[in-house]
């Protein structure tokens, strides 16, 4: 039995042209788990948005074709109707989160459903169960991670007792430990549910669905069998997907899918590696930072990192470990009402730790994660200009030099906002670049992007690294740290526990709740056997 049917489906946002979303026909059954995949703004969130009844109960637009749930018309139910069908667990939890106290927010949605006290207490327990989220019970939500935030905002769908479950990039935000939990969960519901999971990390979503639905340009532009992937492994590449490394390999080498696991257990043996990877050593040291965090009781940061010029360093670590707090020492960001610091900060040989925010952005720049707050112009020229006119610079060659790195002059003309996530970034990136500022911070740059966009960011920093640039990067994302990276900083309560090439850092990072990539194989020959590039 189709419990999802979709028929001739179009959508166009208000005040939008174009198409969104265009679907002839997709059919999904009762119990099957399938992973919906593609790169930023293909189309993937309009897709279940349309499913779920937020369009076009909430969000108006143009829509014709139709959408069935269990043979009723979404646009014939009502949004409380739809609920009783489908819940969904959005990106952010934060979103979603709505009470103080973690067991209120549980009871919440069968409230509203009118269940009495009894029945509440019954979907309480049982949704709590399948989420094991029993030590947050007493909690206040505030006082929760993200990675405890989204799995108490599953738990709150799951009380709400669907019989179809869509996971909205479910993973992009929380560490590698939340992550593993999040999949565990689905593997105990396959077969249960009608799992629809939207998920940029295909390797690890793989175990766990029967089918792949690749969604580009607002069509549907793949949907196969989980075992048919090795054979359209070009295809998924040239659609921006990220593809497990094992099946690269094997492809290269001729083999079906059914071989896949073979050639990774085969690989794991012999210690083969996937990549060369070519790790600048860059100059002498540049950053030195030692800072110590504080809060009433406890001390949350005690930690010290080293850089070297033109180098990227990537600092990873489980939610809470202590990174956006010690990049914020080291930008002198932190309020001194709610925190008791010290910290010693060297660029260069030079001592500022007592200078103040205006010097200490002359030597070290920033680009938070929410990078669009950066955006103040009208034009992307102005916008790249502006951090030099403020500072009184004129350097026309780096101007030149960061338009043509960044692609910008096509859209020099261009408002900023109106751009699209990738090139919204690489304007904000150009702007703190601009400033001449030779140390560049990051924070989670690459949270919630697809792999197409992660690796022209990753091509992007190696590219500025050689222009003298130094880059610190905080990031859950392993893969993209074992290819893009010079050395990795693990950071585990507040300290560093490791600083040095990545992939001695991954034969250790288990233990830290950092899980390594599939493209790292254990380094137990000398001798790399062989390497095969993408």
């Amino acid at each position: 039995m189709n419990v999802i049917e979709i028929d001739n489906l179009k959508f166009s946002y208000l005040g939008q042209d174009e198409t969104a979303l265009e679907v002839e026909h997709l059919s999904i059954a009762e119990g099957e788990s399938v992973l919906i995949t593609g790169k930023s703004g293909s189309g993937k969130s309009t897709l279940i948005q349309c499913i779920n009844g937020i369009i076009p109960h909430v969000t108006a637009g143009r829509l014709s074709g139709s959408v069935r749930l269990k043979g009723e018309d979404v646009s014939g139910m009502t949004v409380a109707g739809i609920s009783r069908t489908v819940g969904t667990l959005l990106q952010d939890p934060e979103r979603q989160v709505l009470n103080y106290k973690v067991i209120e927010e549980i009871a919440f949605g069968p409230e509203n459903l009118n269940c009495n006290r009894d029945e509440i207490e019954r979907r309480l327990h049982a949704a709590v169960d399948q989420t094991g989220i029993e030590d947050l019970m007493e909690r206040d939500t505030d006082t929760l991670s993200g990675g405890e935030m989204q799995r108490v905002a599953l738990t709150s769908v799951m009380a709400m007792e669907p019989e179809i479950l869509i996971l909205d990039e479910p993973t992009s935000n929380i560490d590698p430990e939340g992550t593993e939990r999040i999949f565990q969960f689905l593997h105990k519901q396959k077969g249960k549910k009608t799992l629809l999971v939207v998920e940029h990390k295909v390797e690890r979503a793989l175990p766990f669905v029967d089918r792949i639905i690749v969604v580009d340009s607002g069509r549907i532009v793949l949907d196969i069998p989980k075992e048919n992937m090795l054979e359209m492994v070009q295809t998924l590449l040239d659609k921006g997907i990220e593809i497990p490394e094992e099946f690269l390999y094997a492809s290269k080498l001729g083999l079906r899918t059914a071989d896949v696991e073979t050639v990774r257990s085969e690989l794991f043996r012999a210690g083969i590696s996937l990549h060369s990877h070519a790790r600048r050593s860059g100059g002498g040291d540049i950053l030195e930072a030692y800072s110590t965090v504080r809060v009433p009781g406890r001390t949350i940061v005690d930690a010290a990192l080293k850089a070297r010029k033109g180098t990227i360093v990537a600092i990873m670590g489980k939610n809470g470990a202590g990174k956006s707090t010690f990049l914020n020492s080291m930008l002198g960001l932190l309020g001194k009402n709610e925190f008791t610091f010290s910290s010693t900060i060297k660029v260069d040989g030079v001592d500022i730790s007592e200078s103040d925010l205006s010097t200490r952005g002359t030597y070290v720049t920033y680009l938070p994660q929410s990078f669009d707050l950066m955006l103040i112009n009208r034009t992307v020229e102005r916008e790249v200009k502006y951090s030099m006119k403020k500072r009184r610079i004129r350097n026309d060659e780096l101007l030149r030099t960061i338009f043509d790195v960044f692609a910008l002059y096509e859209i020099r003309a261009a408002d900023p906002l109106r751009l699209s996530m990738g090139q919204r970034r690489r304007v904000s990136m150009a702007s703190i670049l601009a400033s001449e500022v030779r140390i560049v911070l990051m924070d989670e740059p690459t949270s919630g992007q697809d792999f197409y966009h992660k690796d022209r960011l990753g091509k992007e920093l190696r590219m500025i690294t050689e222009m003298g640039y130094t880059v610190i990067v905080v990031t859950h994302d392993a893969r993209f740290v074992y290819r893009y990276a010079d050395e990795l900083a693990i950071m585990h309560d507040g300290k560093i526990v490791f600083q040095g090439l990545p992939e001695d850092g991954f034969e250790i990072s288990a233990q830290y709740g950092i899980l390594p990539p599939s493209d790292h194989f254990l380094r137990r020959n000398e001798k790399i056997v062989e390497s095969v590039a993408i």
